[in-house]
């Protein structure tokens, strides 16, 4: 117990400014765990996004699971992006798996194209996600621009199930 006036406000100053280092440890702490991926591991986000979709088409051309004119257009679409995606990353470019995941459905081609459809939407969402974080400023011209050639692959894809456009 303090014995005068001094000592107790020394000890309420040391109490308040151990307060205070605590919150502030905090205020710096939470940040740290919120906050946002590396543009490196977006960009290896979309680039396995990419590599699947190319995979993807590849199979379908393979199996005769698309119109062989569209599939050509739209693997040679997705080969463009993983290279500028690659390109970007540079030598932090994540190597390829063997078998891309592909979880699309091959077994007709109106099955097909559900299924990348489905895809090129989960890509769409993902390259919104990551515009709406990513800090270099020289990449987003051309990171919207593939986002917008997947929204068109999307319109594709619809067009060949017989669907509304939009």
């Amino acid at each position: 117990m303090p014995t005068s006036r001094r000592e107790a406000l020394r000890e309420a100053a040391g109490r308040l400014a151990l307060a205070g280092g605590v919150a502030a440890g905090a205020a710096v702490a939470a940040p740290a765990l919120a906050a946002d991926p590396s543009d490196a591991d977006q960009l290896a986000r979309l680039l396995a996004l990419e590599r699947r979709l190319a995979a993807a088409y590849e199979a379908a051309l393979a199996r005769d699971a698309i119109e062989p004119a569209l599939g050509k257009l739209l693997l040679g679409h997705e080969r463009e992006h993983v290279r500028g995606l690659k390109q970007a990353l540079g030598k932090r470019s994540p190597a390829q798996a063997d078998t891309p995941e592909l979880g699309i459905d091959l077994a007709s081609r109106r099955a097909f194209a559900r299924s990348a459809l489905e895809l090129e939407r989960e890509t769409v969402d993902t390259y919104r996600d990551v515009l709406t974080t990513f800090h270099n400023d020289r990449l987003l011209q051309p990171l919207g621009s593939i986002m917008a050639c997947a929204a068109q692959h999307e319109v594709a894809l619809r067009r060949a199930l017989g669907e509304d456009l939009l």
